[in-house]
């Protein structure tokens, strides 16, 4: 159904992200399916399941190491790793004679409509930056969703490709870069509250590039002395 599926570029090829509405009890099953037949090594999930007493997202992944089946799709729990603000979690899928592994990476401090906290940015800007080293050892599509799979979701896909451009450019057209998203989904990156975030994650990723710059400077300055 394309209101609930948005096929998005990315940074260095076409089609990187799949951006999707959080599962239900009734779509779990195809949204294993779509994991599969898109072979997507990774789910970044940016809701919780349950926010302000109200069900934001099916818990579409099996609670323990037990495997369970969705559908004709098998999917086990191999680890699960936790942090605060973040659990990431590699699930092993089965149908017929193929399996593949899925590292299901959740950030669970980000609130619905809203944006983390000016003191969360360190955090969020860490989590993109986990996701994206294991992006980089793939070229298969990455499924990202939160509960409408527009808001939360645009803004992370929105920082994941700033992130990779602020390392090769010194500019950056955010807006220009959310209209394109706009184009292919309608309302990636909700709010304005979520617009003015990604420019002030964007100012924390410039002034990150200015230090290591002068850092990576004087280290060669000193080399060159010796």
């Amino acid at each position: 159904n394309s209101e609930l599926l948005g096929n998005l570029q990315g940074y260095k090829h076409s089609k990187e992200y799949i951006a999707t509405q959080g599962p239900l009890p009734e779509t779990r099953n195809d949204f294993w399916k779509m994991v599969l037949q898109q072979k997507s090594p990774i789910i970044v999930m940016l809701t919780q399941c349950n926010e302000r007493r109200r069900v934001k997202c099916d818990h579409y992944w099996p609670f323990t190491d037990e495997l369970v089946m969705y559908g004709e799709i098998s999917v086990e729990m191999m680890s699960e790793t936790k942090s605060p603000e973040w659990t990431i979690t590699k699930f092993r899928l089965g149908y017929a004679d193929e399996t593949q592994d899925v590292l299901h990476l959740n950030y669970t401090s980000w609130p619905d409509h809203g944006v983390p906290t000016v003191n969360a940015i360190e955090s969020i800007l860490q989590f993109v930056h986990i996701v994206r080293q294991q992006a980089n050892r793939t070229k298969d599509p990455i499924i990202v969703h939160c509960s409408a799979g527009v808001g939360r979701t645009g803004t992370f896909i929105a920082l994941d490709r700033l992130m990779q451009h602020i390392r090769e450019h010194e500019f950056a057209d955010i807006l220009g870069m959310v209209s394109e998203m706009r184009s292919h989904r309608l309302s990636m990156v909700q709010t304005e509250e979520q617009y003015v975030f990604i420019h002030q994650c964007v100012l924390l990723m410039w002034q990150k590039k200015k230090q290591s710059s002068i850092t990576s400077d004087v280290i060669y300055e000193n080399a060159s002395k010796t």
